[in-house]
Formats: C-alpha cells, sequence, structure tokens
C-alpha cells in the first residue's frame, strides 16, 4: 500500500529534488495532485511524471480545483509544501488542520517571531502523535551532524547549544538569481 502524496508548489527545488524523490520511491508514495499558483505551472510539473497522471489544481483553475478542495481528498495522506516564503504558514496550517502530513521547505517563515508563532500553533491545535509536519532540512541528514549528535547525546544533559553555520551562494549557481533569496516577500 502506498501513501497518497500532492505536491504543492512547482518550483525549482519540486523539479529536481521532491518530484525526483517521489518518483525513485514509488513503492511507497503515490503522487495523486500537483497545486501550484498558476495552471500552467502543474501541467508543466506533471509531464515530468511518467507512471502516473496526478489531479492538477491551482488559484486559476476554479473552484472546484482549489487548494481547499485539494486537502478534502480521502486518498491523499500527506503533502510536500514548497512554495514562496510568505505563502508557506498558511498553506501548511492548512495542511496540518485537514489532517494531511506535511514536508515543508525551508524556510518556514519570513522571520523568527513568525516561525516561532506557526510552531506554537501547531504543538497547540494538532495532535502531533497523529499528524506530522517535517521541516525538509538536509543538513541533520548529512554523517557529520547525525556524528556531532551522537557526540553530544555522550555529553550527557545538554540544556542547549548554539549552531552559526555559513555557506556561500555565489554567482553563477543554480540558485543565486532566484527571487524569493533576494526578497522574501517575493510571490
Amino acid at each position: 500500500m502506498t501513501i497518497g502524496i500532492a505536491v504543492i508548489g512547482s518550483g525549482i527545488f519540486v523539479q529536481e529534488a521532491h518530484l525526483p524523490g517521489i518518483k525513485a520511491n514509488g513503492d511507497l508514495f503515490s503522487l495523486k495532485a500537483i497545486y501550484s499558483r498558476s495552471l500552467s505551472s502543474a501541467q508543466k510539473l506533471s509531464k515530468e511524471v511518467e507512471s502516473s497522471t496526478p489531479d492538477l489544481y491551482a488559484e486559476d483553475a476554479g473552484s472546484d480545483k482549489s487548494y481547499a478542495k485539494l486537502l478534502e481528498r480521502s486518498d491523499i495522506e500527506a503533502v510536500v509544501i514548497a512554495l514562496p516564503i510568505l505563502a508557506q504558514p498558511d498553506f501548511i496550517k492548512k495542511a496540518l488542520s485537514a489532517g494531511k502530513h506535511v514536508l515543508s521547505e525551508k524556510p518556514i517563515a519570513k522571520d523568527l517571531a513568525t516561525a516561532h508563532e506557526l510552531i506554537d500553533w501547531y504543538h497547540k491545535n494538532i495532535d502531533t502523535k497523529k499528524t506530522i509536519w517535517a521541516v525538509a532540512e538536509n543538513f541533520r541528514y548529512l554523517g557529520r551532524f547525525q556524528y556531532g549528535a551522537e557526540q553530544v547525546k555522550e555529553l550527557g544533559n545538554v540544556l542547549g547549544f548554539r549552531l552559526r553555520m555559513h555557506a556561500s551562494v555565489g554567482p553563477g549557481a543554480k540558485y543565486y538569481e532566484t527571487e524569493w533569496r533576494k526578497k522574501p516577500e517575493y510571490q
């Protein structure tokens, strides 16, 4: 039995990471739907799906193909949300409120205050044992970070720590010219 999944967003990272990941794990996931702000971008992404024909939803596709209608579907158990920063919190809340598991891209919000509000809302309003929200933070799966976590466990009861990491995305890099990186309010 596979998990019915919907992809929310159709940008570069969905095309290059999330969709290939779903396709590579066809024994676990069944892509049921794609939602995008425009029907044309949802259609473009759907052409990259060979094994099935996901239903398409978009802001400009009519009320019967809205995000709310997608979330009403019982065959969709989880959503991958990769949208512009300002849109993410609202889409995350709606999916979780509909009982869908959520994997959302980072950053989850425009600033720390909004992120904390969203996290607090999740813990206060959602049964976190039944409906899971995870942030697609790739560093937690890298070997050196897992090794670091193991070493910290050996220290005993650590009350807190702070890690500051910097990485450069320079000219010529694939994501350097993306609008969302230049201005968080990009829509």
